[in-house]
């Protein structure tokens, strides 16, 4: 059946076909699904339309048009929808953030505002983000020299383990030299109190030109020999025995047992048990030397050498070198 130009026309004005194209946008959801399902209806009655007739042609791209429209609404709907939702996310984040950075939080405020920006590409978090990582060098500064202070003191008291500690954590905060140069120290000064100390001065609580040496310190008067068997101590001895042998240091569970002769012969000089400090009697006359031997050593090497266990030799130390030696572990 074929339809007239006339009917083609009452239908447009019936259905209002020039208003709802221009004017769809301010209709609501359900008012489109209705206009949809009616242009289905068209469509249907369409396939019963001659294609030639000019009408019907009119009617098809008049309803084609309008699908076209209606499914673009839709599409904008949803988009604008989920750009509301990601608007609301991205606040809500920012607002967490923000708490956080008064908060003093700036680590955790950081990894908020990095968030909310792969949500909205805006200045605000790389600002925030900037800021945050600003506090934290500065509060990283703080901490690192808090660290350090800590690990000097400890330290200067030989409270080996503690300062390791500290000085490793505050490596952790700032990889800068200083705390690996007292690290490769601490290491050395551990090395040494497992040795016995021999020096050719007296051994003291301070390092003094020609007088004392500090006990377990490292010095061009001082050699550090592990447990062994040495069968002429002459042999072993470099920087104590550059002028004379006058101090030697054991530490606690060491023994150290010296012969009068080589290869563990002859009689024997010394046999103590550490901690102990024996220095040269041939110094024992001389004021400076009594003095350094016998006076409250600063902390803590006084806990460790008290005057109880500091004597001086019963011959003169500079003839031992000749002799032989043995150092053990107990």
């Amino acid at each position: 059946m074929y339809l007239k130009s006339g009917f083609v026309q009452a239908e447009l004005t019936l259905f209002g076909i020039d208003f709802v194209i221009h004017g769809f946008l301010q209709m609501n959801m359900n008012k489109l699904l209705t206009l949809l399902m009616i242009l289905i209806g068209f469509s249907t009655a369409y396939g019963q339309i001659a294609i030639g007739t000019p009408g019907a042609q009119q009617i098809f791209g008049a309803v084609s048009s309008l699908g076209r429209d209606i499914v673009r609404a839709a599409e904008y709907k949803k988009e604008k929808e989920a750009q509301e939702a990601r608007e609301a996310e991205y606040a809500g984040i920012i607002a967490q953030a923000d708490e956080l950075f008064i908060a003093g939080k700036y680590r955790e405020a950081g990894e908020l505002y990095n968030q909310a920006l792969g949500l909205k590409q805006d200045q605000y978090p790389r600002d925030q983000i900037a800021r945050c990582n600003a506090e934290l060098a500065r509060l990283n500064k703080e901490e690192y020299q808090l660290l350090v202070d800590k690990a000097d003191s400890s330290y200067a008291q030989m409270n080996y383990d503690l300062a390791l500690k500290n000085y490793t954590e505050a490596l952790a905060k700032k990889d800068l030299q200083y705390p690996k140069d007292q690290i490769r120290k601490i290491k050395a000064d551990q090395e040494r109190w497992d040795k016995v100390h021999f020096s050719g001065l007296l051994i003291s609580d301070s390092r003094t030109d020609e007088l004392s040496s500090r006990a377990y310190a490292n010095d061009p008067f001082s050699d550090f020999i592990k447990a062994g068997k040495y069968f002429l101590i002459d042999e072993f001895l470099v920087y104590s025995n550059f002028q004379t042998l006058d101090g030697i240091a054991v530490p606690a569970n060491t023994r150290l047992v010296i012969y009068s002769e080589p290869y563990f012969k002859g009689q024997v000089l010394l046999d103590v048990v550490g901690p102990v400090i024996i220095n040269n009697q041939t110094k024992k006359s001389h004021a400076a030397s009594a003095e350094a031997h016998s006076r409250e050593f600063i902390a803590p090497l006084q806990t460790i050498f008290p005057p109880s266990v500091r004597s001086w030799s019963s011959s003169d130390m500079n003839k031992w070198i000749k002799g032989s030696m043995e150092i053990s572990t107990l």
